[in-house]
């Protein structure tokens, strides 16, 4: 069965702009009323539909109920590609039968049972159609409102720009078209993750890194398109918090999003060769990562400070914060996200070429090569570790970093005990020499950053003996991960 498809761009915007943005006569909503949309999620007890990927609601439509089922599990950066089942039902309760999409073949009658209300989202929505001279049709609607779970809430303001007619690109001329009337960020969760993070009350932590799924019949070009959209979404998650608390976790999330991205820029760099655009978003990843660098480096410092010394490093880690939203604000900060989701969905590097490349290769075979090559670099630069510069220590812990994220990408591809134990010993080596490196980088590195923040501090010297010490475990480390069997290989 072909599932219906819906291809819609998600972006969000301060609610104070709502009225602003209503006033753009690109959308010409002037005259009407806005309908009030309340739909009801559901699920059993322990999620099970959400861990299946699929969203079951009811919303409704002034005397009307519309039941919709939704595959979520397909999402590319900032674009949402989703199978989606519409029924119109006689009120709020589910009615769970072979026209509700496939849950009735993927669970069993009790489970369906257990089914009940979860959460609910309450807005005021205007929609309408946008025409544009190349024939394209896109639907948008702005929503603003709450989402609620128990006694938790949280508002929402957002436009959805929905692909009716043309190619995807419409949607982000669109989108930069309203950023000129409004400061616009891309939306990267659906109004049911949202739900579920207050019902889960998660809606305020910082997001790590959640795994990636990837699989076997995936080529290097759809692994690359998906462990970004990954990075993005993780950044942008942050990023939200971030401007709202201001919170040391969602800043160290945030870069940690940044870094990984830049990983994937490079690991995958063999598909983007000779594409200007891929150097100038790894030239605009560095430029945002230095300026959440900047704070990071002061978060780190501050738990080893007191007194006078303290208060004067925090009233510069709110100066710098300042700057820093400022910074998140401008077009530069804002629109980069949207561009990249663009160039990730319908950029140059995914065109036609004259025959197959690196971004047809089988994602598998090309992971086991980069995941090797790594390798080797690193063996290769990190012989005779105790003995080398700080510097050239520094580049084989960067190398190292590289590595795990490397390999954190590509777990998905290795499945089974013996390839999850032996990634499991190999990652528990890799961050054994990581943290080995690092603390001999935060030594090398120290004076040069107590300078730079005007701190009159100094690290209690190592002495001969724990120097010695701490180079030899570095040592015996970067051995335990040269000898550790690959799990890539079989």
């Amino acid at each position: 069965m072909d599932d219906p498809l819906e291809i819609e761009l998600k972006l969000e915007f301060d609610p104070s702009d709502r009225e602003r943005l209503l006033g753009c006569a690109l959308l010409g909503v002037e005259g009407q009323s806005p309908k009030r949309l309340c739909a009801t999620y559901f699920d059993t007890p322990d999620l099970k539909l959400d861990k299946a990927g699929y969203v079951l609601r009811i919303r409704k439509e002034g005397t009307r109920h519309v039941q919709t089922v939704k595959a979520a599990s397909r999402q590319a950066a900032g674009l949402f590609v989703r199978g989606e089942w519409e029924r119109k039902v006689g009120g709020g309760k589910p009615v769970l039968d072979d026209k509700a999409g496939p849950l009735t073949q993927l669970f069993d009658a009790a489970t369906l049972e257990k089914i009940a209300p979860l959460f609910v989202t309450d807005v005021e929505r205007l929609a309408g159609p946008i025409e544009r001279k190349d024939g394209s049709l896109v639907e948008y609607a702005i929503d603003a409102g709450e989402v609620r779970a128990g006694a938790r809430h949280q508002a929402l303001s957002e436009i959805e720009l929905e692909l009716k007619q043309g190619s995807p690109e419409t949607l982000f001329d669109l989108a930069r078209t309203l950023n000129e009337t409004v400061p616009l960020r891309l939306g990267v969760q659906s109004k049911s993750e949202r739900g579920y993070a207050l019902a889960r009350n998660r809606s305020a932590a910082a997001v790590r890194a959640e795994p990636i799924r990837l699989d076997k019949g995936m080529t290097a070009g759809d692994g690359f398109a998906a462990i970004t959209a990954a990075c993005i979404r993780q950044y942008r998650l942050n990023e939200d918090l971030l401007l709202r608390s201001g919170g040391v976790e969602p800043l160290h999330q945030a870069r940690v999003a940044l870094r990984r991205l830049r990983s994937a820029f490079w690991l995958f760099r063999p598909l983007l060769e000779g594409d200007d655009k891929a150097a100038m978003f790894a030239a605009e990843l560095r430029w945002l990562a230095g300026e959440l660098g900047e704070i990071r480096d002061i978060d780190a410092l501050l738990p080893r400070l007191e007194g006078v010394q303290r208060t004067s490093l925090a009233a510069m880690r709110e100066s710098r914060f300042v700057h820093l939203c400022n910074q998140l604000q401008t077009g530069r900060a804002r629109l980069l996200p949207i561009d990249l989701a663009e160039w990730l969905s319908i950029g140059p590097w995914r065109g036609e070429t004259a025959g197959p490349g690196p971004r047809d290769r089988d994602l598998r075979g090309f992971a086991a090569d980069r995941l090797e090559r790594l390798r080797r670099r690193i063996k290769r630069e990190g012989k005779g570790l105790a003995d080398l510069a700080d510097d050239h220590r520094h580049e084989v812990r960067k190398d190292a970093k590289k590595l795990r994220y490397a390999a954190e990408f590509f777990v998905s591809l290795y499945p089974g005990r013996k390839p999850r134990r032996r990634m499991d010993r190999f990652l528990d080596r890799l961050e054994a020499l990581q943290d080995k490196l690092g603390e001999l980088n935060d030594r090398a590195a120290a004076p040069a950053l107590f300078a730079r923040l005007g701190v009159d501090l100094a690290l209690p010297p190592l002495g001969r003996k724990e120097r010695k010490r701490l180079l030899e475990d570095a040592e015996d480390c970067f051995d335990a991960l040269i000898d550790c069997k690959r799990f890539w290989r079989d």
